[in-house]
């Protein structure tokens, strides 16, 4: 019958391989996380875009590293590209490419938050619309000032950014976004797409990034809108787009462990490996057996017994107990020993006993004929006793 812990393995392995089952054939949610990245099918990614401008421009150039690290490595000339939900470009950044586009160059900048370094530059504020007692909108962009028509919408909840300070002769407003209350008594319009004259250059500043993402561009009337602003572009020189800043810019070479867990069916297969591994070590890792307690043998306490027993006899001054005790246990050692019977101590006795200790046939009638005499006494003095002992030790030995 399997052992308790057993039917424990089979339980958590089952609930284990159900869960993992549910997991792996349930429906994947749609993810709609901002991401901008090139090669991202996702709602917010930017597959649909590099597919249609990217790689069918043929004067289109992709860049992966940063602006001043481009830019310092040659003359470049035509159009940078730069769209994400934030562009946090760095100090160094930012001067790099002001000092590019005043050399006569475009900027066409595409995000909910701008570098704070350009707005000063052109004296612009970026602001954060709100209705009172209203969280959620869903803006509509266009091109016109009159935004009943050619009006894009943008089915989804959206934080409304927009400009201010856009009344000066530096800057052109060039679109707008315009969003309802949601009782539809008031509506708001307002800019987030300008251009400002800088150096010999323009830059260009929209607040709406989502017209570059798949969910965008995947609406036919939509994509007129994405086309509509890139026009603004020169498209007789080379339109450099940026792949650095980006939300969730994937590693050109993943690690097979990156691989594992980015595919959803061979991620849960490896951590089904890993759990059966942990359980594994957790049953199995323990020894089968247990430990076997350890026991002390019996101490011998033969020696102890005798020693008292002598020390009793010693002490009474019995030396004729003690030498009888001793010629018993001789005649003992001698039948154990060598086989021989002690029942009759004749010359045959001697001869046998010569024969098989390797002592001599002189030595052994002394001892028995000491023994002879000790044993028709009644009292023998201790050097009688001492005497006895050391001739039967010879003999032992």
């Amino acid at each position: 019958m399997p052992k308790p812990k057993y039917y424990i393995l089979i339980l958590i392995l089952v609930l284990t391989g159900s869960y993992i089952f549910l997991e792996s054939t349930a429906q994947q949610p749609i993810d709609w996380t901002y991401s901008y990245w090139k090669t991202h099918d996702k709602p917010f990614g930017a597959e649909v875009f590099h597919e249609v401008f990217a790689k069918h421009q043929k004067q289109v150039e992709e860049i992966d590293v940063s602006p001043y690290e481009f830019l310092s490595e040659g003359n470049y000339e035509g159009s940078y590209l730069m769209f994400n939900s934030g562009l946090f470009i760095g100090q160094y950044d930012t001067e790099k490419i002001l000092d590019w586009v005043e050399d006569g160059n475009t900027l066409f900048m595409s995000a909910e938050y701008l570098p704070g370094l350009i707005l000063d530059t052109l004296g612009l504020d970026r602001e954060n619309f709100t209705f009172k007692n209203q969280i959620s909108y869903k803006p509509s962009v266009s091109l016109d000032t009159v935004l009943n028509q050619n009006k894009y919408k943008f089915d989804r909840n959206l934080n409304i950014q927009y400009f201010k300070n856009t009344d000066t002769l530096d800057i052109e407003v060039l679109g707008y976004t315009q969003f309802t209350n949601k009782d539809s008594t008031a509506s708001k319009t307002l800019p987030n797409f300008v251009k400002a004259e800088f150096g010999t250059g323009y830059i260009y500043l929209h607040l709406f990034p989502q017209a570059f993402t798949n969910y965008f561009l995947v609406d036919s009337i939509n994509a007129d809108y994405t086309k509509d602003i890139l026009k603004h572009l020169d498209y007789n020189k080379t339109i450099y787009v940026d792949q650095f800043y980006k939300d969730q810019k994937e590693i050109a070479e993943q690690h097979i462990l990156q691989y594992l867990i980015s595919n959803r069916y061979l991620k849960w297969a490896y951590y089904l490996i890993l759990l059966t591994g942990i359980i594994y070590i957790f049953f199995e890792g323990k020894r089968k057996q247990k430990p076997i307690k350890v026991v002390k043998p019996y101490e011998n306490k033969t020696y102890a017994f005798t020693k008292t027993i002598a020390d009793m006899y010693f002490r009474k001054q019995d030396h004729k107990s003690i030498a009888t005790k001793q010629i018993e246990h001789f005649y003992d050692y001698v039948r154990d020993q060598y086989r021989i019977s002690t029942a009759v101590l004749d010359d045959d006795f001697v001869h046998q006993l010569a024969s098989k200790s390797g002592q001599s046939v002189k030595r052994i009638k002394s001892v028995l004929k000491n023994i002879k005499t000790i044993e028709n006494q009644k009292n023998i003095s201790k050097e009688t006793l001492l005497r006895l002992e050391k001739q039967i030790s010879i003999l032992k030995n």
